[in-house]
């Protein structure tokens, strides 16, 4: 949806739009960050940023010389 197509909903719209991608980008998410980008009182931009943490500590150690 472009930014004048949104500029053209109601208040009300815009602000369930926004809830339902914010609520998008933290499905799912279990570790990094979402970010909320507002410009006059707009959401205009949802970023999700997500890390994959390594646990070796439950990682079995297999035979050989390594790489």
């Amino acid at each position: 949806m472009s930014s004048k197509e949104t500029a053209k909903l109601p208040p009300d719209k815009q602000h369930q739009i926004a809830i339902e991608e914010v609520r998008r980008a933290l499905k799912g998410l279990r570790y990094g960050h979402v970010t909320i980008v507002v410009q006059d009182g707009v959401v205009v931009q949802v970023e999700r940023t997500s890390k994959l943490r390594l646990d070796y500590s439950t990682m079995q150690v297999s035979g050989g010389e390594g790489i």
